[in-house]
């Protein structure tokens, strides 16, 4: 193999999730005042420039390459520089090392990133949170989290790599707020037009990894709802306005789907659209415009969209050739578009109820025990009839086949009249056991009609979005019929491609491949020999590296369960760490929260720990923490074979997990400070 020597100019693979610590990502940008001001936008896995830094030695960390970034532009999304009193050096893997031809033949001492001479086969244009408070996904979400978090881009980028190589760049436009959409919209045309550099790739694609909301930003309904205070939660209008713009600046949207369908399903409107299509079997829904509220009271609004409620449920009746009820409508749900993860969806029993139900969602709603104003501009909200049933049926549907079946509950209506106690099933009879008496026949007889309901909805979806999207899911109401053996089943929700994949092992790899299959316009070229940027144990380090971090796993997973004798702070310990390059307290590994507030690291007693920021700020110079383990040398956390320890007694515990596997379960001294 070729063989590099210090001063040789090269070009690496850089790729920012897993080169920098999750709370300090550097893009490569193409001018500093890219990096500077909002919205700030570069490249986050490429091609960038760099000058060998060492003679490449074999015998060295398997042939890797030493290298200096010569590219002199890097930001962080918060318009953050490296230290500049330091040299950043990085070891690099050869097959993400090739020569730069361009300087070596004297055209430029350090080309532009708009003049590297490759053309990608595949460029995307990624538009993620960027404001300060951190992502934080429930475990719901399963292994490769929300759809808006970087565990879900990176899980996706995996499968590009596998299947590229090194061939593809991501280009990352950080957006705050509501201003920075605004400036993409008014000049998408000139930002990302034919000198852009993601021009060069054969394919361009844009995803939006992006909450679009109907609420203002930084609200107290939004702030205060959720364990992350908001994040990635933005201005509807100016998002759709945004992502319309880029569409027509010539760059398609890959996910979650087109503006116009996207629209559509995140606003919910689809839901009283299609309620009086007999065999799509949506329960009686009706769109109750905002202005009936305000010009007179949630009273009359409430008597005006019962009417109308009760109206389309006999026109249902008569379409289904059934007997009219000769009652009213005596509960349901009232519900808001562009909500997400089953919020502004208040449940409702009779006049009265469905008039709270509206002040709620439009006037003032309890939030942290004080009243607070509901300050969105949705012009109408949905009402729609009660539906008993026994479960929900969640239909995976990916390039146009069912790939996954997921049944699941909230199994009680919570004091806000809100659903709570989430449950989840994977297994057929298991979920009949559960939740309908051991019918199995009824919930075999409900999947079909599932599917055969599903089947006619994505000749709906073919009908606005003229090709199959990548993925789609299905969400049914089943119940038991009269008869045993027999299922009633009504359509719930059409969740948009990002939804959650509830731990479902294999789906997220066949959603990423039908996702970059898309993007490829159907050419997936076949897996390479050794999946790109998959190895960090060999990518990342500093040029302080020593020795006893190439053995240290990438990332770690961290399960602490919740006891009663245990605190939130011992709980969150719980989550994805990653290796911290370079850094090496007490001789030995560091790895870094996802969220960037708890670490593992070896205390001066030679016992893993995790700590906080107490201890970051020590330095990790001392021997205290939430959990803990010794730490005999040579020996990596996930390697240890006793029991893990909670604070502040030091309690052995068989829940306590560290694990190079995400979907790994616990099994079956007193040294140190423990803390609660």
């Amino acid at each position: 193999m070729a063989s590099y020597k210090k001063g040789d100019d090269v070009l690496v693979f850089y790729s920012m999730g897993r080169r920098c610590r999750p709370d300090r990502k550097y893009l490569a940008v193409l001018d500093p005042r890219h990096g500077a001001y909002r919205p700030r936008c570069g490249l986050s896995d490429g091609w960038v420039p760099a000058k060998v830094a060492a003679d490449q030695d074999s015998s060295v960390r398997g042939g890797d390459v030493c290298i200096e970034y010569s590219w002199p532009h890097f930001f962080t999304q918060r318009g953050q520089l490296p230290d500049s009193n330091g040299v950043w050096t990085e070891w690099y893997p050869q097959k993400h090392v090739k020569s730069d031809v361009s300087r070596s033949q004297g055209a430029r001492s350090v080309p532009r990133l708009n003049e590297i001479e490759s053309r990608p086969t595949l460029a995307i244009l990624t538009f993620r949170w960027g404001g300060q408070n951190e992502i934080i996904a429930s475990q719901q979400w399963g292994h490769t989290g929300s759809s808006v978090s970087d565990i879900f881009i990176h899980a996706y980028l995996d499968v590009v790599g596998r299947h590229l190589g090194t061939n593809y760049e991501v280009w990352t436009i950080y957006i705050e707020d509501k201003s920075d959409m605004n400036k993409i919209a008014d000049a998408a045309h000139l930002i990302f037009g034919a000198s852009h550099p993601l021009r060069r790739a054969e394919h361009v694609r844009a995803m939006y990894h992006l909450y679009p909301t109907g609420f203002e930003e930084k609200c107290v309904p939004t702030s205060e709802t959720g364990g992350d205070g908001g994040a990635a939660l933005v201005d509807q209008k100016a998002f759709f306005r945004m992502m319309q713009a880029v569409e027509r600046a010539g760059i398609p949207s890959c996910f979650p789907h087109d503006s116009g369908f996207y629209e559509l399903l995140a606003s919910k409107r689809w839901t009283p659209y299609m309620a009086l299509v007999p065999h799509l079997q949506v329960p009686a829904t009706i769109a109750l415009p905002r202005m009936l509220i305000e010009q007179g009271s949630c009273k009359r609004a409430a008597d005006w969209a019962h009417e109308a409620l009760n109206n389309v449920r006999a026109q249902q009746h008569n379409l289904r050739g059934e007997a009219v009820p000769s009652t009213g409508v005596e509960k349901g749900v009232a519900k808001l578009g562009f909500s997400w993860e089953a919020l502004d969806v208040k449940f409702w029993e009779g006049r009265s109820g469905l008039e709270a139900a509206i002040s709620q969602l439009t006037q003032s709603i309890e939030i942290s025990d004080e009243y607070t104003g509901q300050p969105h501009d949705l012009e109408s909200l949905m009402v729609q009839e009660y539906v008993p049933h026994d479960l929900e049926m969640r239909l995976y549907v990916v390039e146009g086949k069912v790939e996954a079946t997921i049944f699941t509950k909230f199994c009680k209506i919570k004091d806000n009249n809100e659903f709570g106690d989430f449950q989840e099933s994977f297994d057929l009879p298991d979920a009949a056991r559960q939740w309908m008496g051991g019918d199995v026949a009824a919930l075999e007889d409900g999947a079909r009609q599932c599917r055969q309901i599903t089947d006619h909805w994505m000749n709906w979806v073919l009908a606005q979005t003229c090709r199959t999207p990548p993925g789609i899911r299905f969400d049914y109401f089943v119940g038991r019929a009269s008869s045993p053996g027999k299922a009633v089943v009504r359509t719930l929700e059409i969740c948009e491609l990002g939804f959650s994949m509830l731990g479902k092992e294999d789906l997220p790899n066949k959603v990423f491949t039908a996702i970059l299959r898309s993007s490829l316009a159907g050419e997936l070229p076949e897996l390479c020999e050794v999946p790109a940027a998959s190895n960090p144990e060999q990518e990342s380090s500093r040029s302080n590296e020593k020795p006893g971090a190439e053995e240290a796993p990438p990332v770690l997973y961290i399960t602490v369960p919740k006891i009663p004798s245990g605190t939130p702070d011992q709980v969150q310990c719980t989550g994805k760490y990653e290796l911290v390059p370079g850094d090496l307290p007490n001789g030995r590994p560091l790895w870094i929260h996802s969220r960037g507030n708890r670490w593992l690291y070896c205390g001066r007693d030679d016992i893993w720990y995790v700590g906080d920021d107490e201890e970051k700020d020590l330095k990790f110079d001392c021997d205290s923490g939430y959990i803990r383990q010794e730490a005999p040398r040579g020996m990596m956390p996930n390697e240890l074979r006793g029991l893990w320890e909670r604070g502040p007694d030091w309690t052995p515990e068989h829940g306590i997990l560290v694990s190079t596997d995400p979907n790994a379960k616990p099994q079956k001294s007193s040294k140190g400070k423990g803390k609660k």
